[in-house]
């Protein structure tokens, strides 16, 4: 005889096991990569020109050092007999000498320490780092001047430094007398330009694989010269090896530098991007450009990369400029209306300014103790993809990077799946439950309100939702909204939650009552969530109580609360913000297939509310003769009425839906049995039919995937369209064909 012994291969496989049905993190429903970023060029770090490590920064695209004005106004009027005595240092137009130590600026940051800066001056001997047609290029020295050479003028103006430069050089140093200030005209070629963004992509890359936060600055002197280097070339009929390597240079810049200050902490959503140097700080301003949202939705930022999801039909996304994100919008303590988070898309394009000030070290001094300098030297302009069309680059119109789906994806990816276990503790987590907004309403977009179905949750309709965001003449009269229940709860209880969430957040949003088409929600409802969904364009009377009771509400002995709590779930009137609905899969008259697995799960093992159980004990209790079979067992909750035999079932049935409400029916005939014959394995089609509806049709589909089907898809964006050229009010009772 073999004995099974548990081996630990055995023993692993039952805890996945356990993990998987109760929902545990490996039950994602989507995933979701950060972007693979362009690889730099070899030949562009400076470090691979010096192998044994002695290697500068070249100039910085941002910045550019500080220039002493009290040692250039000395210079400018130094006493003849101090040069005929020695030699003096001649500034060239392109670098500077000084005998004296290399000096440093200090500097006093936010808090008051006085800290080291970068030097002052730059000893003329340093290489130029960047390449020019493959040759380094090296940077002229200073050259001194004899002192007989000079001749005898009275004063070192600047003319005589114009004299010793060559054709076509023009001398400019700030402060000197004779000369206006201007800004420094732009006389690098667009081929520099490249290469300077080549160069500073390689040491960014460089540094960000150290965990360098200087990565952050190189990357954005990176963006900023490819960015230039598109704005020097002309329009060409093809795009060039150039422009295509600053196109990549830029956008793969400008991800990595959002995903660093992401992550480091460097991003304040008022203001842009604050990033330290020299006791100071680069500010690339952000500008929010078609926006309905404000600035504190921006909470956390994830650059667009792979992504899959089966609950996704189609991927909304198109090339252009900027690059994709995804924005989350944090919970806050003032919300009533919002999840956890709300994912949206985001289309960020950074351009340097136009004449950016000089960053003066020497105003060091002037500045109070404690305060820091601040310089705006680049925007990154934010889109909402859906709303924004093209956009200009080198008085061109160009097309706007957009990923529409990319939120849905994220959202996918952080989601799991609602388990068999959860469901059956109703009252353990209720902070997702209800009603919930993911925008900021907008006067004209009427709501599409989706209600999920047994043991689901709204993450299942992420797929019409991205249909209906991509779709520029929906994503402009729609805006979307679900609500959430837990399987196990009461029935009524749901479908009366929903009720006055749906009037309270109307009357919030709109309390004059003028905007109609707040008022003219439609309905959509997959499985028993279109149950739920009946239940707002219905009028009770005493049909719901009397397949519940056999006598009178105000008969009964009971309490007045409990009475009250009777009375808002048995009778009520259908909502006036309600204009169209649509059944997908709704088991109008109970399905076979769930009456055994709702009988296994006995009240027992539903742990509802510890106060609902006890009160509904004693009501039964003192009304022994009162109720009907179906509610004495228990308040009856969505599995209960799953069975045929549900009385309360057949009471909802009975229920007319307002003869202006027009009413729509989608079906799955992905399945056949001997018993049912033609169904979507869980609701037979005898069951999914209701009469008089606007219109019908059938989906070769299996219930769990029906809400998803292309199908389906099709059909809810067809009654979309025809329900947004419908006047709000207007609500004849006419056929759709």
């Amino acid at each position: 005889m073999v004995c099974w012994k548990p081996t630990f291969a055995a023993l692993c496989a039952a805890v996945l096991l356990i993990q998987f049905a109760s929902g545990c993190a490996f039950c994602r429903q989507g995933r979701w990569r950060d972007p693979q970023m362009v690889a730099p060029c070899p030949e562009a770090n400076p470090k691979s020109q010096y192998p044994l490590g002695i290697w500068c920064n070249p100039c910085d695209v941002t910045a550019i050092d500080p220039i002493d004005l009290d040692e250039a106004n000395s210079l400018a009027s130094a006493d003849l007999s101090t040069a005929a005595t020695g030699s003096f240092v001649q500034l060239c137009a392109f670098d500077e000498e000084v005998d004296a130590p290399e000096a440093y600026e200090e500097v006093s940051t936010n808090l008051g320490e006085a800290v080291v800066g970068r030097p002052l001056k730059r000893m003329s001997n340093m290489p130029n780092l960047l390449n020019h047609g493959g040759e380094r290029i090296e940077t002229p020295s200073a050259h001194r001047l004899e002192p007989e050479a000079i001749g005898e003028p009275t004063n070192l103006g600047p003319e005589f430094f114009q004299s010793e430069l060559g054709e076509g050089e023009v001398l400019y140093m700030p402060g000197m007398p004779g000369m206006v200030e201007q800004s420094v005209p732009e006389t690098e070629s667009a081929d520099i330009q490249l290469r300077q963004a080549e160069s500073y992509y390689a040491m960014a890359v460089d540094a960000d694989r150290q965990v360098d936060e200087s990565a952050m600055n190189m990357y954005l002197d990176a963006a900023i010269a490819a960015y230039r280097y598109m704005q020097a070339v002309p329009p060409q009929p093809k795009t060039t090896k150039g422009t295509e390597r600053a196109w990549q240079v830029y956008h793969s810049s400008i991800a990595r530098l959002m995903f660093i200050a992401d992550k480091s902490g460097y991003i304040d959503k008022k203001v842009g991007i604050r990033l330290p140097v020299n006791g100071g700080y680069k500010i690339v301003e952000f500008e929010y450009v078609n926006f309905q949202r404000t600035a504190d939705d921006f909470d956390r930022w994830h650059i667009v990369g792979d992504y899959q999801s089966k609950y996704l039909l189609t991927k909304h996304r198109s090339p252009g400029l900027g690059v994709p994100m995804v924005c989350i919008r944090e919970q806050k303590k003032a919300d009533k209306w919002y999840p956890k988070q709300v994912p949206f898309s985001v289309t960020g394009i950074l351009r340097p300014e136009a004449e950016m000030n000089l960053y003066d070290a020497t105003l060091e001094a002037q500045i109070p103790g404690g305060t820091h300098v601040e310089q705006v030297v680049a925007k990154l302009e934010l889109y909402d993809p859906r709303t924004s069309g093209d956009v200009e680059l080198n008085c061109r119109q160009v097309p706007l990077a957009k990923d529409t789906t990319a939120p849905y994806a994220y959202l996918l990816s952080q989601t799991r799946g609602e388990s068999d276990i959860e469901a059956l503790y109703p009252y353990k987590d209720t902070e997702n439950d209800g009603l919930f907004i993911l925008e900021p309403h907008r006067k004209g977009k009427i709501p599409v309100i989706f209600v999920h179905g047994l043991f689901s949750a709204p993450y299942t309709w992420a797929g019409i939702a991205n249909e209906i965001d991509s779709n520029p003449d929906l994503a402009s009269r729609y805006e979307i909204w679900a609500f959430h229940y837990p399987t196990a709860a009461p029935f009524l209880e749901s479908a009366d939650i929903l009720r006055k969430q749906l009037a309270q957040i109307i009357t919030e949003m709109d309390p004059s009552g003028f905007d109609r088409d707040l008022r003219n929600a439609v309905m959509v409802g997959h499985s028993m969530g279109g149950l739920i969904a009946k239940l707002q364009v219905t009028d009770s009377g005493n049909t719901l109580w009397e397949h519940a009771a056999f006598q009178p509400l105000n008969t009964l002995d009971a309490p007045p609360k409990m009475q009250h709590y009777l009375r808002g779930q048995f009778y009520f009137t259908h909502s006036p913000n309600v204009g169209r609905i649509v059944f997908i899969g709704t088991p109008h008259q109970g399905t076979t297939h769930l009456t055994i697995k709702a009988s296994h799960v006995s009240g027992a093992l539903v742990h509802g509310g510890p106060c609902l159980i006890d009160a509904h004990k004693k009501l039964v209790e003192d009304n022994p003769a009162a109720f009907r079979k179906e509610f004495r067992k228990r308040v009856p909750i969505s599995l209960d009425l799953t069975s045929p035999e549900s009385m309360l079932l057949n009471g909802i049935y009975r229920l007319p839906i307002q003869p202006d409400i027009p009413r729509h029916t989608i079906l799955g005939n992905g399945w056949w049995s001997i018993h049912d014959g033609q169904s979507d394995s869980v609701v037979p089609i005898t069951s999914a039919r209701l009469p008089a509806v606007n219109s019908e049709i059938m989906v070769s589909s299996m219930h769990t995937n029906l809400n998803r089907n292309p199908g389906t898809v099709c059909e809810v964006l067809r009654i979309l369209r025809v329900h947004g050229t419908r006047p709000a009010f207007a609500r004849q009772y006419v056929p759709i064909r």
